[in-house]
């Protein structure tokens, strides 16, 4: 087992600490415990619900209602990429995590059409 530079086995390690008056726990790092897993299910949960309102909102409705929606979906999208990224530490994956979330929301609403998503992901795919 090596500290820093102490080199040795465990036992002389911690002997070597003792003797020295030393606590070792106060040397180590604890690695951090990964974000659980409902961290990640109340975030997609949330974003699903306000994704259904989004779809069902009559096209006669007030236009602060769809805004509404719109920035509780997209808040709802960040809270997922941020448990992404705490979760898996891979800014790839939240980047793809992100951008099926904004294509999402923009297919939900109408804004976008199923071919016109397919080619977004078609020319980042190139990229």
């Amino acid at each position: 087992m090596k500290v820093g530079p102490v080199d040795g086995s465990v036992q002389e390690v911690r002997d070597l600490f003792e003797d020295h008056g030393l606590n070792i726990e106060s040397y180590l790092e604890k690695p951090p415990s990964p974000l659980n897993t409902r961290f990640l299910v109340i975030p997609i949960v949330v974003f699903l619900l306000f994704l259904f309102t989004l779809a069902l909102l009559p096209a006669g409705s007030p236009e602060w209602q769809s805004r509404f929606i719109y920035i509780l979906s997209f808040g709802s999208g960040t809270w997922i990429c941020a448990s992404t990224q705490l979760r898996f530490k891979n800014g790839i994956a939240t980047f793809c995590v992100a951008m099926g979330l904004v294509l999402t929301v923009l297919l939900a609403a109408g804004l976008i059409s199923p071919r016109e998503a397919a080619e977004t992901v078609k020319s980042l795919r190139g990229k």
